[in-house]
C-alpha cells in the first residue's frame, strides 16, 4: 500500500486552525478511500494538548522523518499562504519525494507505480 504524507495549512486563528485541520482529515479520509495510506500531521495536536508545552518545531522535527519514508507528499487546497506547508514542499523535493496536488494525479501516480513505471 502506498503511504501519502497528507500536508496543508494549519496556522490560522484558532477557528480557522480547526477548519484547516478539517480540509486536512477529510482530505485524507478521500485519499485512504481510495487505496492508499495516509499520514495526517495535524492529528499530533492531541500529543500537544497532553503535553503542554510542543512548539512549532516540537512538531514539524516529528512529522519530517513520515513524510521522509512518505511515497508521496499530497496537498491539500488552499495551502498557498502556509509557510509550513512550502517548507514541507521544499523538503520533499530535496528529497524527491513526488509532491502531488490532486486526486485525479494521486490515482495517475498510484497506477504508475503499480505497472512499475516511476
Amino acid at each position: 500500500m502506498l503511504k501519502v504524507y497528507v500536508a496543508g495549512k494549519l496556522n490560522d486563528s484558532a477557528v480557522g486552525y480547526i477548519k484547516n485541520m478539517h480540509v486536512m482529515i477529510t482530505t485524507a479520509n478521500e485519499i485512504q478511500r481510495y487505496g492508499f495510506s495516509v499520514f495526517v500531521p495535524c492529528l499530533d495536536i492531541l500529543s500537544g494538548l497532553v503535553d503542554g508545552h510542543f512548539n512549532y518545531m516540537d512538531y514539524f522535527e516529528n512529522n519530517v522523518p513520515w513524510m521522509e519514508s512518505a511515497d508521496c507528499v499530497f496537498v491539500c487546497r488552499n495551502y498557498e499562504t502556509s509557510e509550513g506547508t512550502k517548507k514541507e514542499i521544499a523538503h520533499a523535493i530535496e528529497r524527491k519525494i513526488p509532491v502531488i496536488y490532486n486526486i485525479v494525479e494521486l490515482i495517475a501516480f498510484k497506477e504508475m507505480i503499480e505497472r512499475g513505471i516511476s
